[in-house]
């Protein structure tokens, strides 16, 4: 059993080959007390410790232990309890298993002890003997598991999920340092509102001033683009009032917004997101460090490591236009699509099943793709246009398993448009106003072309 398999901060190896299967090894770990019971006849203990998905078992007798204090500890344990315990492992001559046997124990430390009769005894560990529930069991158990959510998150598939969360925001964060763009933090609190959007926020009152609880970050962003620094990005919780609650409408969640001086034109800004979410997705596919968190999830979630990343003859995400999007839910599904209207959740996820089955109208079938070119009248007011009278705009969303996780434009940066934008919305921004003031001036003070996206974390998870 290799270093590797438990923390280095809770292992130390004391001399043995950590590669070979069936060998004594000795170490020190700690561990959660899994299960403990004893034989009333013969006053032995079986104790089952825990720790990242392995399992380590051992029979102890009275009359075995070196050191009667570890038989006394070892009657003193209730599962869930955190222990230390120095002994000698032996690996199973199955290299794939899971279950190692103790023996040699030196010392056994409580750590810290958990009360009797916990709650949530969930049996979703797969610990040895262990029946899985089916996953309509499981689907009837998710109330129980959130209202015991530090329970829960000790189950190894659980806990990968929050590792991969931590492995997109590194990978995303390693990927823009080496694109040049820095990190800059957002205010959580604005300021600034959006008439006729007031049920979509949350408001507050701050020291006799009335705010808001920050929807997005573009809007400070861009204003660091007036300050030259060019390339900027923030990592951040944004807050929106759903009146529903699905995987795409979230009161709250992670996004990553980054924003940055064009020096051609608006694909600057595809590209980048093109790159960023296939480096990430191969990242993840491919590294051995996130592949293993892959496994260990799907003994929970059977679709999870099944994602398709179909990409085009140049290693590019597939893109399809929004008019040709609607064609495609017309042509191939049946549906009543209309190009005036945005694209519905259903219609999403249609052609995120679609693009994704041998049906696929694209070269390979992709579980990501992007639509481009969205109408004028579906976009913000400051999005920029094809041209000075065209409605379509220098837009995009990226659709992954059927459902938006980018969005990105390019944006408009002359002073003049963006003060008769504001001013010409169906409902009207002052763009004297205290609240947008900051953002005007820095078009007036002059604004680079501009644009970037925004990509909700917790969705690419």
């Amino acid at each position: 059993m290799g270093a590797d398999e438990l923390p280095a901060n809770n292992l130390q190896t004391l001399g043995s080959d950590p590669n070979k299967t069936g060998q004594n090894e000795g170490i020190t770990f700690t561990g959660r007390v899994h299960n403990i019971s004893q034989d009333e006849d013969s006053g032995s203990i079986a104790l089952l410790l825990r720790k990242n998905g392995q399992f380590f078992k051992c029979k102890l007798e009275i009359t075995d232990c070196a050191d009667p204090a570890i038989f006394a500890t070892a009657q003193r344990l209730t599962p869930e309890s955190l222990v230390r315990i120095s002994c000698v492992i032996i690996a199973s001559n199955n290299a794939s298993s899971e279950t190692f046997a103790i023996t040699q124990i030196s010392s056994l430390d409580i750590l810290s002890e958990a009360k009797v009769n916990l709650a949530g005894d969930l049996k979703l560990h797969g610990a040895p003997g262990e029946i899985l529930p089916s996953l309509d069991e499981r689907t009837r158990l998710l109330d129980t598991r959130l209202d015991h959510r530090l329970l829960d998150a000790r189950v190894a598939s659980t806990a990968s999920i929050f590792k991969i969360f931590s492995a997109v925001h590194n990978l995303s964060v390693k990927y823009l340092v080496g694109q040049d763009f820095h990190y800059i933090p957002t205010p959580a609190f604005v300021g600034y509102e959006f008439p006729a959007e007031e049920e979509d926020h949350f408001y507050l009152d701050y020291l006799g001033r009335q705010a808001m609880l920050a929807p997005t970050g573009e809007v400070h962003l861009g204003m660091a683009l007036a300050a030259d620094l060019e390339r900027v990005y923030d990592i951040h919780t944004v807050f929106r009032r759903e009146p529903k609650s699905d995987g795409r409408h979230l009161t709250e969640f992670t996004m990553l917004e980054l924003v940055f001086a064009l020096k051609n034109n608006w694909t600057e800004i595809l590209e980048l997101a093109d790159s960023l979410l296939v480096f990430l997705l191969q990242s993840l596919q491919q590294d051995d460090r996130y592949t293993k968190l892959t496994t260990a999830a799907q003994r929970l979630y059977p679709a999870a490591g099944s994602f398709k990343l179909g990409l085009d003859k140049n290693g590019k995400l597939p893109r399809v236009r929004f008019d040709e999007a609607k064609a495609i839910l017309r042509d191939h599904l049946g549906k009543v699509a209309h190009v005036e209207e945005d694209l519905t959740r259903e219609e999403e996820a249609s052609l995120g099943e679609l693009l994704a089955s041998d049906q696929s109208p694209l070269d390979s079938p992709t579980d990501i793709f992007i639509i481009t070119h969205f109408p004028k009248h579906l976009r913000p007011c400051n999005v920029s246009s094809l041209g000075r009278d065209d409605a379509t705009t220098n837009s995009f969303d990226i659709i992954l398993r059927g459902q938006e996780i980018v969005t990105g434009c390019q944006l408009l940066h002359s002073y003049k448009e963006v003060r008769s934008a504001f001013t010409n919305r169906a409902h009207r921004i002052d763009p004297d106003c205290p609240g947008w003031r900051p953002y005007t001036e820095a078009h007036e003070i002059g604004m680079p072309p501009w644009g970037g996206f925004g990509r909700k974390l917790s969705l690419t998870t």
